[in-house]
């Protein structure tokens, strides 16, 4: 067919200078920056959670050894292990949901102003947000597990002793 077509363009112009591409190789190429920002975009966004990671667990393990007398005094007084997970997760999962409601809307307008030109766009449900709570609320709550467990099973007698 392009030899075909290089005559017709010989028979017609008599040039020999035919050029052609492939529309699925201009397309790629024109969507190439989007994919490499993307590369970045999800690069820096590993290195963010990583980091916030971090911060999490410096606070969580600050904010938990300041409460060590509390939690003993609940021990003693009958508190369960249960009770304490609560008590000590739900600081956390608050400020996690109010993160998360400022962050839709931002988050929606975001998308729609860097997609707004592009000829085909994936919808944007809540479906995605949900997910990245999810997401988020696991990868904090591991973050914190370990101290909050650690926490949860001191001795009251070693803490009430030192402080």
């Amino acid at each position: 067919m392009i030899d075909f077509l290089r005559n017709l363009e010989y028979k017609v112009y008599g040039s020999k200078d035919f050029e052609y591409t492939f529309l699925e190789d201009d397309v790629k190429a024109m969507y190439e920056q989007d994919r490499q920002t993307a590369t970045v975009y999800s690069i820096f966004a590993c290195i963010a959670i990583i980091v916030s990671s971090l911060g999490l667990l410096g606070i969580s393990l600050f904010d938990i050894r300041q409460r060590y007398r509390e939690i003993a005094i609940r021990k003693v007084n009958g508190a369960c292990i249960k009770d304490l997970y609560r008590l000590l997760f739900r600081k956390y999962i608050i400020v996690l949901i109010i993160a998360f409601v400022i962050a839709i809307p931002l988050a929606y307008y975001l998308i729609n102003t860097y997609t707004q030109n592009f000829a085909v766009k994936a919808p944007v449900s809540i479906d995605i947000f949900i997910i990245s709570l999810l997401l988020v609320i696991v990868i904090s709550l591991g973050t914190l597990a370990y101290q909050i467990q650690k926490a949860a099973h001191i001795n009251p007698a070693k803490i009430i002793k030192t402080e």
